[in-house]
């Protein structure tokens, strides 16, 4: 078991809130150009800050090391970094194959003949191509719901002001208060 509790310790969440912040105003002002590599390398790191963000945001979550506006912040933060590169992924289909092929492997232990007449083989392509069918289908609909969220998250005006947010609860967690404090 890896323990995590190091992640909730000042300065990290400062730090995440901060370095995620600007990154993420940097992102919505810089990014989406096509002729430049400097989008892609800050997609991709990015990416990794997004996931060391929730991963920090959790531990500080779990430890009680942050109030709960500073958690909801990094929440929303890591959730900015981390769904703009998911786009790209086939995840439905890969998800459809793989439950497909597990569902396939452990009834070709039950099915050993000639089942109301279909062979062996047949059984377990249709067993493939329905649980492959269902894992699809609903990883397609959640894909629909994460590409709404990414939409939302992804607009420049959002990524500024979640950004500039971070940024001022991450300076204001390192002088032990927070923006809920202050209002």
């Amino acid at each position: 078991m890896v323990d995590l509790s190091l992640l909730a310790n000042e300065p990290l969440p400062a730090a995440a809130l901060i370095g995620g912040g600007v990154l993420s105003i940097l992102v919505s002002l810089y990014g989406r150009r096509d002729d430049s590599h400097l989008d892609e390398l800050g997609t991709f790191v990015a990416f990794l800050l997004g996931i060391l963000t929730g991963v920090i945001a959790f531990s500080a979550g779990v430890e009680g090391t942050v109030g709960w506006f500073s958690l909801v912040v990094m929440v929303v933060l890591a959730a900015t970094l981390f769904l703009k590169p998911l786009k790209s992924l086939p995840w439905a289909g890969m998800a459809g194959i793989a439950a497909g092929a597990v569902a396939v492997y452990f009834a070709s232990g039950y099915i050993t003949g000639s089942v109301l007449g279909l062979e062996r083989w047949i059984w377990l392509v249709i067993i493939f191509f329905i649980v492959g069918g269902i894992v699809h289908m609903l990883f397609h609909f959640i894909e629909d719901i994460l590409t709404i969220a990414r939409m939302v998250l992804d607009w420049r005006p959002v990524m500024v002001i979640v950004g500039l947010v971070a940024v001022i609860e991450g300076a204001l967690l390192l002088m032990d208060t927070s923006l809920v404090s202050l209002l």
